[in-house]
């Protein structure tokens, strides 16, 4: 009995530990962003996610609209009107290459 406890234990143990080193290298970010349109308020949204990530990869997203070094993945946003504009609410998680 006690064989299978530890068994059950060190199998959880070895499970926890893989979820967290595949997890390393992302971060998710959130921001709210207002603007005219609701295109307009996700960009704004996903920039302000991207400076705090890291305000050195700011430059690239401007130009080119890609976030060199990283993979964004679980892209989320939701958007509302609010007082003849659109707030969106974003949410995205950022892994490194």
């Amino acid at each position: 009995m006690k064989t299978r406890i530890l068994i059950s234990a060190l199998a959880a143990a070895v499970v926890s530990l893989g979820a967290g080193a595949a997890n390393a290298g992302c971060v998710t970010k959130g921001a709210v962003a207002t603007s005219t349109s609701a295109d307009s308020a996700k960009w704004f949204a996903m920039e302000t996610m991207v400076q705090n990530v890291s305000w050195g990869l700011w430059p690239g997203f401007l130009a080119n609209g890609q976030v060199e070094g990283y993979k964004v993945i679980n892209k989320r946003y939701s958007c509302s009107p609010d007082g003849g504009m659109v707030k969106c609410h974003g949410r995205a998680t950022f892994c490194k290459l």
